[in-house]
């Protein structure tokens, strides 16, 4: 015997799985094990009889089992095994579906009788192979239901045909086409597919008088009336199969191979999508413009202390004068106020929470001097998304207790209480989670460096996830020199922070959350981890522009979102603009900065002169003004020492944009 075959225990049955039907498409395993055995005991009625043939023993034993009841079956196999020998008893497809095994696997436990599996090749494969089609088709679909209609053997609750079809997934039907119509109507039914879901019907496949017949769900049964299909057959049915899914105009692609994809292995070519694309989603490098971030009403502006007794109102002068805010009090304490101060309080005649309510759009902080039950009453029909509310913070009339009750971090309340409880010697009460753990708040991450939060992020999952110590996934782009330190200092306050090297990283089970640091477009292909991440985009970014005279703003915006988008870059990481002195009067350049909320840097000529023009692109500004250029030195000399070049002069007909690093 062959050493180089698999080694077989005498004395062991082997449910060897046949496959569809060829014998060259049986494991290499299930040959080997079929070349050494005793008994090759085969279900004749489902396995082609080439495969029992696979034989090399001259005394080999081979039976079929269709003339067989399952109580010889068993006593054959435990027979030939108490014997010493080998047993191959083959099933056809795989041993573990519709293979009948469970019941031959108990006897031969209670006889001690040792047995091993050998997986083969399920007919649904085998037919979508000779469909040359994959099942799992990007963007179309991406599960494979293998079911059966019931019959003698009856479906066990939730797994009726019109429940399993629902979802509209590639659909495997065994052992169901003599009741081909029920079928159809039951698939109709479920809500999954339409008329015209393609459908595949396979019969003997891989057999040598193999056939198949294709159609829809509203011609199929008719058809496989026609072909004479009552056994051996398997319904495939799936959005899978329609044939434009490989035309020209309709081409889906795998993310573990395209060029945008990064995994271990290799690296992404930057993601770019087409400008015609982008303007009809409405959105530009993943935000909408003019789109709010959190914490931001331009509405409110500043903030208000209102109080409702007479100690409380002198507490109250005494925090407005101090922080120098408006201030609001019943109109029976007007004399509280410090008369040798400008600050004159608001007096209101009604009631406290009317005057809340009057106040609650106005002002980004409201300070209440009052009975934390009077506060919350008083907010509480007022509650908005914490995004958007301002920031509340009650205190006691002697400031003893100084309470933030709402916007801890993302309005500021949490700090504005330990300011006042400086003041009055009293208690900042800060309740937040991650405050009182001494963690990072996500919502506060790089606010002094101007970094904004995507508004897609999810925020309150990842910092649910940080309070709750468990691991989150930290990735910062490799070329934000100025985040990595910034983020140095907050990564070292909590344990369950820690940096991934590659964005994918934080796809693993092993992090439950993440956080994004990038100034770089989210690809298609990562934008579903904003279901677990929060995005920042750190201000850093310059862009140089030049512009001919008069060039409006819309036109400007276009050619600097352009310049952007076909770079990857964030439109909400710009940090500024930047032109040279002598286009210091465009209205347009000022109307865009204005609307993009950055300023615009003026380079003067004499800095512009003194670089060498060798290392800039080829410019008019060369020739008529003698300086090396105007967006590409004035976007480096803007980005400051460190600032590099990230995007070389992109002209336009009437203006020109430059990108660089800050």
């Amino acid at each position: 015997m062959n050493n180089n075959l698999y080694h077989v225990t005498p004395g062991t049955v082997y449910f060897v799985g046949a496959g569809p039907g060829a014998p060259d498409l049986i494991t290499v395993r299930g040959r080997d094990i079929i070349a050494q055995a005793d008994l090759i005991l085969y279900a004749d009625s489902l396995v082609e009889e080439s495969v029992a043939r696979l034989a090399r023993k001259a005394e080999a034993r081979i039976e079929s089992s269709s003339s067989l009841h399952l109580e010889q079956i068993l006593q054959l196999m435990v027979e030939v095994a108490q014997a010493g020998q080998v047993v191959a008893r083959i099933h056809s497809g795989d041993p573990a579906l519709y293979g009948a095994i469970h019941e031959q696997m108990a006897y031969l436990e209670d006889y001690q009788i040792p047995y091993e599996i050998v997986p083969g090749v399920s007919a649904v494969f085998a037919a979508a192979a000779q469909l040359k089609t994959e099942l799992t088709v990007p963007d179309v679909v991406q599960t494979i239901i293998l079911t059966r209609t019931a019959g003698r053997t009856t479906m066990p609750a939730g797994e009726d045909l019109r429940t399993l079809a629902a979802p509209g997934a590639s659909l495997a039907i065994y052992l169901s086409v003599s009741r081909i119509r029920h079928v159809v109507d039951d698939l109709l039914a479920s809500g999954g597919y339409g008329p015209d879901t393609p459908v595949a019907v396979h019969h003997k496949v891989t057999w040598p008088d193999e056939s198949h017949v294709i159609g829809t769900l509203a011609d199929i049964a008719e058809k496989v009336k026609g072909m004479g299909y009552t056994k051996h057959a398997l319904i495939l049915v799936s959005p899978a199969l329609d044939l434009s899914l490989k035309g020209k105009d309709r081409r889906t692609s795998s993310h573990l191979y395209d060029k945008s994809y990064t995994h271990r292995f290799r690296r992404a070519e930057d993601f770019k999508r087409g400008k015609e694309r982008r303007e009809a989603e409405g959105v530009i490098n993943g935000v909408v413009a003019g789109e709010k971030h959190l914490a931001s009403r331009a509405e409110r502006a500043g903030s208000v202390v209102i109080a409702i007794t007479r100690r409380g109102s002198e507490l109250a002068a005494r925090l407005a004068t101090e922080f120098d805010t408006e201030l609001a009090l019943p109109t029976k304490f007007s004399q509280m106020a410090d008369p040798s101060t400008p600050l004159q309080p608001t007096l209101y005649s009604d009631s406290a929470l009317a005057e809340i309510r009057r106040r609650w759009s106005k002002h980004n902080q409201l300070v209440l001097v009052m009975p934390a039950g009077v506060a919350v009453r008083a907010v509480a029909p007022l509650l908005g998304h914490k995004s958007s509310d301002p920031a509340v913070i009650c205190l006691d009339e002697t400031g003893q207790s100084v309470i933030p009750l709402l916007g801890g971090h993302q309005a500021g309340a949490n700090d504005l209480a330990r300011r006042i409880a400086e003041l009055t010697h009293g208690t900042a009460a800060i309740t937040t989670a991650s405050d009182v753990q001494g963690k990072p708040a996500l919502d506060r991450l790089g606010q002094t460096e101007g970094w904004r939060i995507d508004p897609a992020s999810a925020l309150t999952y990842a910092s649910a996830c940080l309070v709750n110590d468990e691991p989150v996934g930290v990735y910062i782009e490799p070329d934000l020199a100025a985040a990595r330190r910034s983020a140095e200092t907050w990564l070292a306050q909590a344990d369950n922070l820690s940096t991934v090297e590659q964005i994918d990283d934080l796809d693993l089970d092993a992090y439950a959350a993440g956080l994004i640091i990038s100034h770089r477009v989210m690809s298609d292909h990562h934008l579903h981890l904003l279901d677990k991440c929060v995005l920042y985009r750190p201000p850093a970014l310059v862009v140089g522009m030049g512009c001919k005279r008069g060039v409006p703003a819309a036109e400007l915006r276009a050619a600097l979102e352009t310049t952007l988008a076909e770079a990857n870059l964030a439109l909400d990481s710009v940090a500024g603009l930047a032109t040279v002195d002598l286009k210091a009067d465009e209205p347009g350049l000022h109307t865009l900065a204005a609307e993009l909320g950055v300023p615009l840097q003026i380079i003067d000529r004499a800095e512009l002169a003194a670089l060498e023009p060798s290392q800039f692109s080829p410019s008019a500004a060369q020739e008529k003004f003698d300086l090396p250029g105007v967006a590409e030195p004035c976007a480096i000399l803007a980005a400051g020492p460190e600032g590099r070049l990230l995007v070389a002069k992109r002209s336009f007909e009437r203006c020109t944009a430059a990108v660089a690093s800050s």
